[in-house]
């Protein structure tokens, strides 16, 4: 079996105590059933330990939604006392994600990490494959569907990197790609054509991310006072250039190949350009306040949002859903945002 990889992955390390957003804090932890009957074998006073923070395959979360075996020190006490090796498995992937398809396996870390995002956003996307063990998959799937998929991401993610193409205009060159795969896809739900483009577009965009229900109770503070700051942001800087086109490369090469499964090739290209705007968008935001939005901030803002979006299935599902019904996510209304964003000229693209 191939397993391929952005390059960058190789290198992830998780940074445990010194991360500022724990991934031990605010999300339910599921136990899958072997760690849970391994668990259920530990003796002495950590094994009466696990056995009361669990209730129905899950550890009970601290009434500041903190794992019970996140300590003081931001490390987990499963792991000093027990080793890796009986951690469960979510605890011991994430942020990895992972996709089979036959012979091919593919995955990376998700960006909704600290530690991930600083790769993704300061490494130029490459893919690296390696051969790995045969893995069980599930899923039926078209080969010549799929052929035809990989083909399209391959185009997009060349586009995307390449550094002579403005960014606006290599973000509606990948919409162009999706569009004509999407014509090739003969299942309902694509994105209707109606056109509906104003300059407050943007704003409209800002107010489809209210509609999500929020992960961190900082979010919907955040983004409020981003909009505020809307009217007073800086013209969008190249320095950002390497950054975005790094994030949209991340997004494409890990949901595009879903497409084989539900035929959306076209929702999740819009979501990788509406992830662009909108993340450019609060780079620019963050900018109005006392410094400038460097490199760190980048990364944060695209970790928290991240976090929000695609690490949220019920806010992923909804997202997916506006863009196929809001006549201002249509091609041509979306590339109009995208000329405005990035300071482009709407009628040369």
């Amino acid at each position: 079996m191939i397993y391929r990889t952005p390059e960058y992955c190789l290198d992830f390390r998780c940074i445990a105590g010194d991360c500022r957003d724990s991934c031990c804090k605010g999300w339910e932890i599921d136990i899958d059933s072997e760690t849970a009957e391994k668990y259920a074998a530990i003796s002495g006073e950590f094994g009466e330990r696990l056995r009361r923070s669990i209730k129905n395959n899950s550890f009970i979360l601290t009434e500041d939604e903190r794992c019970p075996f996140l300590n003081r020190e931001g490390l987990c006490d499963i792991y000093i006392n027990l080793g890796r090796e009986s951690l469960c498995h979510i605890c011991s992937e994430h942020p990895r994600y992972f996709e089979w398809f036959g012979s091919v396996k593919e995955g990376g870390t998700g960006l909704c990490c600290e530690a991930s995002a600083k790769l993704i956003l300061s490494r130029p996307f490459t893919l690296c494959e390696k051969k790995v063990p045969d893995e069980e998959a599930s899923g039926d799937y078209d080969e010549e569907l799929f052929s035809m998929l990989l083909e399209a991401r391959k185009a997009m993610l060349v586009v995307a990197n390449d550094e002579d193409i403005p960014i606006g205009r290599a973000l509606i060159q990948v919409l162009d790609i999706a569009e004509e795969t999407q014509q090739y896809i003969e299942i309902p739900g694509t994105l209707k054509r109606k056109v509906c483009y104003e300059k407050n577009t943007i704003k409209e965009i800002f107010r489809c991310f209210y509609e999500l229900e929020p992960i961190d109770a900082s979010w919907l503070p955040y983004i409020s006072k981003c909009d505020e700051a809307f009217p007073s942001a800086p013209p969008y800087s190249g320095e950002y250039n390497p950054y975005i086109r790094r994030i949209v490369s991340y997004f494409i090469f890990r949901y595009a190949m879903k497409s084989v499964y539900d035929g959306r090739i076209l929702g999740y290209t819009v979501f990788a350009a509406v992830s662009a705007v909108f993340i450019s968008w609060l780079f620019r935001c963050g900018a109005v306040a006392e410094q400038p939005c460097g490199f760190e901030e980048c990364a944060l803002i695209a970790k928290n949002y991240s976090k929000e979006t695609e690490y949220c299935e019920e806010n992923m599902e909804k997202l997916l859903e506006l863009f196929e019904t809001e006549p201002f996510f249509a091609s041509e209304a979306l590339k109009a945002v995208i000329a405005e964003s990035f300071g482009e000229n709407v009628g040369e693209i």
